[in-house]
């Protein structure tokens, strides 16, 4: 569902006559919206709202659970509808940067907020498209800026001796455009060992050849060190962790003739990470000797092919993925280690690798008021064998600004290579786990009308194996395990109404509900079941003097779960809690000037178990544009 400010409509969509039937196709989106629950956050929306970084932009939408370990983006864990932070799939421009060693590498992405133009998020299985790991809904950030020549700077200063500086420059013409990005951020913390410094660099070059095509060239580069206390286990609260991150991809689209359209892409993306359980060996165990190494490298290819008549839209394609990753503790034993080419002191001596082609296709028919959308996907692992996901979406417009949904999917997930592998002080991995899977069926309604929007929708979602790492209450240790079945409930409701006229300019209110049918019994969970039980938000933008305004955000929270304290081992239920951010922003053509207040209530809050967030805190900044 989307919050204030947030479009739902399907602008971009390419409608075909022919005699009595409709086609209609979806362009530059990543999913149809007609049946589904397509968010879109345009730029306009992410200037206006309270925040700064990708991460809390995501939080703003109703049924988005955002798990924040740190602040500014150091580390945040993505839910959607209850489903873990391993379940969403992550794209950059369309294309798949999903992290196989652990979701909680998916937002370090060489991109910052300045940067990009349009969110997109889909709640519900999206695999029938996009093959495993789309399994509780998907999000395609975008960057593509079709303007003159232009450059931007953005500087921000705020709490805890945070400073943001970003620089981008735009350049092209009709045929060829380039943009280039650069941000660097730094912060002392909001507590101790909370200290990050950051490196973001971006560029996108598109080029339309006529009759050749459109071309897509993105290259990134990101730089990560920041002070993780507690953010793995509250009895060490001197964790570090340090990334890299290198990603490139080539897209390429033809539109062969009226009825038919090509794409291709290639990709890759390579990430690495030092983490340290006890930062620069201070006060370290006799017991820890080093710290944990991985290198993970993802390349792959995909092929589309669209083919429309007066018949439906047919789409079919293959993506072929291999995954790999060296580690110090991830994989099976290597007879031969290798050098770890950032640190040639250290040797990794485990490895593991997977190939995962996959077939889909997707078929896709509007006739009068009726539209209906089916697809099968089908992937093949030597560790998992052949497996498939499919659903069905369909929609029935009872009157223009007023239509019901109905849709039904599977999807499947395979481990990561942190769920299959990865052994620590505090953690034992099951080398055994099987692909978690799930069944979800959806129904909804959309009304569209001048100024109001209104929908609703509620979901059934049945899992089975689902993958979670537990522990024993009287045990240090948790292990990743395949619960037998989780079954999640959900109600998402949006309400917002735009003013023509007048003081204020635009409301809504956003309101999710979950619940799941499996307890955690005598296990503490660490993610499956800590989920976000209650979501309301509500929204408000007024303007104060013409070039003045403010945007309010006011939430609450109320997460279901608990935890176990690490000094008195009791569990401790998660308290429920109410958020209020203002954004006041003073806009003029070439400039603009912001400041947030943040937590103004100084609620006491914890995403994890026991991992406390900073109370009330500020940031202002200024944006200068030179056309």
């Amino acid at each position: 569902m989307s919050q204030s400010f947030y479009a739902q409509t399907n602008t971009d969509s390419l409608q075909v006559d022919l005699q009595t039937v409709n086609v209609t196709a979806q362009r530059a989106k990543i999913f149809s919206s007609q049946a589904r629950m397509l968010t879109v956050i345009d730029r306009k929306a992410i200037q206006q709202l309270p925040v700064t970084t990708i991460d809390e932009l995501l939080e703003s939408v109703s049924g988005i659970d955002i798990r924040n370990r740190g602040v500014g983006g150091t580390q945040a864990d993505i839910s959607i509808r209850g489903g873990s932070f391993d379940q969403v799939l992550v794209l950059l421009n369309g294309i798949n940067i999903t992290d196989p060693q652990t979701g909680h590498y998916n937002l370090d992405l060489p991109v910052e907020l300045p940067d990009v133009v349009r969110v997109e998020l889909l709640q519900g299985s999206a695999a029938r498209i996009y093959g495993p790991n789309a399994f509780s809904g998907a999000i395609n950030i975008v960057t593509e800026k079709k303007e003159a020549a232009s450059v931007a700077v953005q500087t921000s200063g705020g709490s805890f001796n945070t400073f943001v500086e970003n620089v981008s420059a735009g350049l092209g013409n009709q045929k060829i455009q380039t943009f280039i990005s650069a941000t660097h951020k730094q912060s002392d913390g909001y507590m101790a060992n909370t200290d990050y410094d950051i490196l973001n660099v971006f560029s996108q070059t598109i080029w339309n050849a006529g009759g050749a095509g459109k071309f897509d060239l993105q290259l990134g580069y990101q730089n990560k060190s920041y002070g993780a206390n507690g953010f793995y286990s509250l009895l060490y609260p001197n964790q570090f962790d340090h990334t890299k991150t290198a990603y490139g991809s080539l897209n390429w689209q033809l539109q062969l003739n009226a009825k038919t359209q090509l794409s291709a892409q290639m990709y890759a993306r390579r990430h690495y990470d030092r983490f340290e359980l006890y930062r620069d060996m201070e006060g370290a165990a006799s017991w820890y000797t080093g710290h944990n190494y991985h290198l993970t490298d993802v390349r792959g290819v995909k092929a589309t092919a669209s083919f429309v008549d007066r018949f439906g839209k047919v789409t079919a394609g293959v993506d072929v993925r291999n995954e790999h990753i060296y580690s110090t503790v991830l994989g099976a034993a290597m007879d031969v280690p290798v050098t770890n080419v950032f640190d040639k002191d250290v040797l990794f001596k485990f490895e593991s690798e997977r190939l995962l082609p996959t077939l889909f296709v997707d078929y896709a028919l509007t006739v009068g008021d009726f539209y209906v959308s089916a697809g099968l996907s089908s992937t093949y692992s030597e560790q998992f064998g052949t497996f498939s996901s499919g659903g069905l979406d369909a929609s029935y417009r009872i009157a223009p600004e007023l239509s019901l949904f109905l849709s039904a999917n599977s999807a499947l997930r395979l481990p990561t290579f942190t769920d299959l592998y990865y052994k620590s002080a505090t953690q034992m991995a099951n080398p055994a786990l099987k692909p978690e899977k799930s069944k979800t069926i959806e129904l909804g309604a959309k009304y569209d009308h001048r100024n109001l929007k209104l929908s609703s929708s509620v979901f059934y979602r049945r899992g089975e194996n689902v993958i979670d790492w537990v522990k024993e209450p009287d045990s240090i240790k948790w292990q990743s395990k395949n619960l037998t079945e989780v079954n999640a409930i959900g109600v998402d409701l949006l309400a917002e109404y735009s003013f023509r006229t007048g003081f204020v300019k635009k409301v809504s209110m956003a309101y999710s509900y979950l619940t799941l049918d499996k307890t955690a019994g005598t296990y503490d969970s660490k993610y499956a079941l800590d989920f976000l039980k209650h979501k309301l938000q509500f929204c408000a933008q007024h303007q104060i003097v013409s070039a003045l305004s403010a945007t309010w955000k006011l939430a609450y929270y109320d997460r279901a779960g608990d935890y176990t304290d690490p000094v008195t081992t009791k569990k401790i239920s998660f308290e429920p809690y109410f958020m209020a951010d203002v954004r006041l922003q003073w806009s003029k053509a070439g400039y603009s000037i912001f400041a947030d207040l943040n937590n103004l209530l100084n609620a006491t809050y914890a995403d994890f178990g026991g991992l406390k967030q900073p109370g009330r805190n500020f940031a202002a900044g200024v944006r200068l544009k030179i056309d």
